[in-house]
């Protein structure tokens, strides 16, 4: 096996917890130093420090993930394979151990890697436990979907997570039987309004700037530069990376198991939630307010690309109806308000939006589980 740059021989450091002395400043030394030769993972007992180097290294083929297979862990130099690795074998029992479920802990600040490392993870317990070909794929292409629709660009990071997950990857026979995801505190309020230096949801982008000009028709899509909700862009900014996005968002959804015209019906309502943005409000003579003229396309256009009357649109954002013994009560909205209420319903139909496509990745990824035979997780 190709040892690449010599990144797979073991030095000394790769455990801080063995060094003689350890505080706070050998303990950054160590990882400087190590970072500097391109090794980015050290161990502080059973805890891996991984330091995002922001290249790509030569560390995660499949030959290296073999390598690591049923391998202790203090053989090879540190690596999330053999994180990985161990907790597999952890759940089998292996080495005269009991059989116990494991959980895997990522955590850092936004930019260090959590999300590739996930990935990574994923990666090697797919191919360890050489189960359901079609599933592990499946399996694999749930972080690329989910970063497309709860990632964004922030100060601190191109590619930041927006809100949380929890991956369940199920047994059976030491084979991946099956997976569910939990994800909580989306961050909705990205949807309206993105601090200076910050992007609204990766999806956004891509639809706008990466998908085919007649995909564009069929979701009602108009000029990038119209859209209120996904800010300011220069125009002779590199839009390959959407494109080559879009792409990866599309391919992750079909492979997932998504229909076509699941996937269509969802970016015409994100198409929709793009025309919402554009609703703005005027007041009227006789109290309250109004949409504006040159806003009442945009208007028609949200109401259409969410299946809904476009009057009933217009009442949920100039006034609250509400019942009180028997009488109907009309309150009109404030201009505040007006706006208050649009972005309010645009930050509840993406954040429903997630959440649908989280339940059917865990329909997608439900497996062929004998629910007779105890499961076992990580």
């Amino acid at each position: 096996m190709d040892n690449p740059s010599g990144l797979l021989t073991r030095v000394p450091g790769e455990n801080v917890a063995l060094l003689p002395d350890l505080d706070e400043m050998k303990l950054l030394e160590t990882l400087r130093s190590r970072y500097q030769e391109n090794r980015i993972y050290t161990y502080i007992g059973d805890i891996l420090i991984a330091v995002n180097p922001f290249q790509d290294l030569p560390l995660y083929s499949p030959q290296i993930s073999d390598l690591y297979s049923s391998q202790p862990l203090n053989l090879l130099p540190p690596h999330i394979f053999a994180i990985a690795d161990s907790t597999y074998s952890a759940l089998q029992g292996m080495s005269g151990k009991l059989s116990r479920n494991q959980c895997i802990v990522i955590s850092g600040d936004s930019g260090a890697g959590k999300t590739e490392s996930t990935k990574l993870l994923l990666r090697h317990l797919v191919r360890r436990s050489r189960g359901n070909r079609q599933l592990g794929q499946q399996v694999l292409q749930v972080n690329p979907l989910l970063e497309a629709f709860g990632n964004a660009q922030t100060v601190m990071n191109p590619n930041s997570s927006r809100f949380g997950k929890y991956i369940q990857l199920r047994f059976q026979g030491g084979a991946v039987r099956g997976a569910k995801i939990n994800e909580y505190l989306l961050e909705k309020s990205r949807v309206s309004h993105q601090d200076p230096g910050e992007q609204n949801f990766h999806i956004f982008y891509y639809m706008l700037y990466g998908s085919p000009e007649k995909e564009k028709e069929v979701y009602g899509l108009l000029q990038p530069s119209l859209y209120r909700y996904i800010g300011s862009r220069r125009d002779d900014v590199d839009t390959s990376q959407w494109t080559e996005g879009y792409q990866r968002a599309s391919n992750a959804m079909r492979m997932v198991g998504f229909q076509e015209q699941e996937d269509m019906d969802l970016k015409v309502i994100l198409s929709g939630v793009l025309s919402l943005g554009n609703v703005v409000f005027e007041p009227e003579e006789t109290g309250g307010v109004k949409v504006c003229p040159s806003a009442l396309g945009w208007l028609k256009a949200a109401a259409g690309q969410f299946g809904v009357q476009e009057e009933e649109l217009l009442n949920c954002l100039v006034c609250t109806l509400s019942s009180a013994r028997g009488e109907s009560i009309r309150r009109l909205h404030s201009h505040q308000q007006a706006e208050d209420s649009r972005d309010s319903i645009a930050r509840v139909v993406y954040s429903r939006l997630f959440g649908w496509i989280v339940c059917k990745i865990n329909e997608l990824l439900a497996g062929d589980l004998e629910m007779a035979t105890e499961l076992q997780e990580i």
